[in-house]
């Protein structure tokens, strides 16, 4: 009888804690200062203002709404294998990360280039 009542006890709090978070899941960011960090980090000048992607001594590839898991992100954000420099953590924090995650997450899906008006002359 007493198992039965820890057990019980045991899926209890398990369920009042929720489920544990998978390791592929994005951290909570704030998509509000992850604009700021991008802009004020000098992200937009290679990536553009809304992570279009460019041109800067090659291609820049497009990173809003990156399909990149967050662990890959950040790994390429502080060993970045071409011409990007490293955004450690004593530049970028994991938490000013998770912003700049969630902002480029929360962009809109690009134009198709038939609903792009200037293409289709």
């Amino acid at each position: 009888m007493p198992h039965r009542i820890l057990l019980a006890a045991g899926v209890g709090v398990f369920l009042l804690a929720g489920a544990p978070a998978r390791a592929d899941d994005p951290p909570n960011g704030d998509a509000a200062n992850g604009q700021r960090v991008f802009l004020a980090d000098g992200c937009y000048q290679c990536h553009g203002t809304v992570g279009q992607g460019g041109r800067y001594n090659g291609p820049v590839p497009r990173i809003n709404r990156t399909e990149l898991p967050f662990d890959g992100f950040i790994g390429l954000l502080r060993a970045p294998p071409n011409d990007m420099p490293p955004y450690t953590a004593a530049v970028l924090t994991d938490k000013e990360a998770a912003d700049v995650y969630a902002y480029l997450h929360s962009l809109p899906e690009p134009k198709a280039a038939k609903d792009i008006p200037i293409l289709n002359h």
